[in-house]
């Protein structure tokens, strides 16, 4: 059995998805796997990995060529035709699947998103066809997601292919915090359109009326930093809401926190969420597809659901929070308990028993 494995990715530095492809890296490695990383557009390794992990960086990079990235990727699955190969995001998918046809290298795709929003609305009637008829390909073995609502997007025979594999929790994530808790409302993640932080800001607009005790604090960084400065300003928020950048210890930053607030229009199963569900915050998150916080929030038992879009039922949540604050110290307690559901030993087992069952 070879047990040469091939991740492919655009970088290793950021993002949730990037950091599993990292811990399953250095836990297979550990079980005799042989690990590369295949970077198509960027150097740089953020996370801690084992020094035996090779890293292949596409050096002679030509933009965001697709063509290139493929004949990137079949050079390797000709050079090694037993390994798996293993991507993780829509577009290195379809580029992966492509690159295998003709060579006898194994594939496995995963899904970390919602797949009705993996394409731009001008492209979505091109690729998403292109996508589901690559993903019934006898090369792809398998397609794993992160929610059950993310595999019913597809048809039977890519179901058949399927398989809900959620993200493990960090393996040295802190301890729950007990104790009262901060007048703050914490969020994580990128600032980018999917989170949706205009609605954040304006309900938290509402909610200050309300409880002007409380500060907003958004950990995170990207495109839409600039708006979100001139919304705070223009709004005479400067000095409740803060921008605080990327944090590396932020999960030390945000335990005693008062409430943490996810307001993404969709997202596949949020890192952030699941994190702050297992440091025992108080959760707030809008109910986006394909279901990830519906998984693993039951409202007002462990957290609270909102519509997605809605500023006054997102406001309206925070108030609770703040004004029930035995209730949502019972929830976050109650949230913690998703550390026994998502530990990290026990989603990398299953990951590497799916390995396994591909190469044989």
């Amino acid at each position: 059995m070879s047990k040469a494995i091939y991740f492919i990715t655009n970088a290793l530095t950021g993002g949730g998805a990037e950091r599993v492809m990292s811990n399953l890296a250095n836990y297979l490695i550990e079980r005799d796997y042989k690990i590369s990383f295949i970077l198509l557009n960027g150097e740089g390794v953020v996370y801690p990995l084992d020094e035996r992990v090779k890293i292949i960086t596409r050096t002679n990079k030509q933009g965001r060529d697709a063509l290139a990235q493929i004949k990137f990727i079949r050079k390797y699955m000709k050079k090694d035709s037993d390994a798996l190969f293993i991507s993780f995001f829509t577009h290195q998918n379809i580029y992966t699947i492509l690159a295998s046809i003709g060579t006898r290298a194994k594939v496995l795709v995963s899904e970390r998103n919602n797949p009705a929003d993996s394409f731009a609305p001008k492209l979505k009637k091109y690729m998403d066809p292109l996508r589901k008829l690559l993903y019934k390909n006898h090369h792809c073995k398998r397609i794993v997601f992160q929610t059950k609502g993310a595999r019913d997007y597809f048809g039977k025979k890519v179901r058949s292919k399927g398989i809900v594999i959620p993200n493990p929790l960090k393996k040295d994530i802190i301890p729950a915090y007990v104790g009262e808790r901060e007048k703050t409302v914490v969020a994580v993640g990128r600032f980018n359109s999917q989170k949706n932080y205009p609605l954040l800001l304006k309900s938290f607009m509402i909610f200050s009326q309300k409880h002007p005790e409380y500060r907003l604090e958004i950990f995170g960084d990207g495109a839409l930093r600039p708006q979100m400065e001139n919304f705070i300003e223009r709004n005479n928020l400067s000095d409740k809401v803060e921008l605080c950048g990327f944090c590396p210890n932020v999960h030390e930053r945000i335990v005693k926190a008062g409430m943490y607030a996810l307001s993404s229009n969709f997202e596949g199963l949020s890192n952030a969420l699941i994190e702050a569900m297992a440091l025992g915050l108080p959760v707030i998150s809008t109910d986006h597809p394909p279901g990830g916080a519906r998984e693993y929030i039951t409202d007002y038992e462990n957290g609270i659901l909102t519509p997605v879009g809605d500023i006054e039922a997102f406001a309206n949540a925070m108030c609770f929070m703040a004004e029930n604050k035995e209730k949502a110290i019972d929830m976050g307690k109650n949230a913690s308990n998703i550390r026994n559901l998502l530990n990290f030993d026990d989603i990398c087992k299953r990951w590497q028993s799916t390995f396994d069952d591909i190469i044989g």
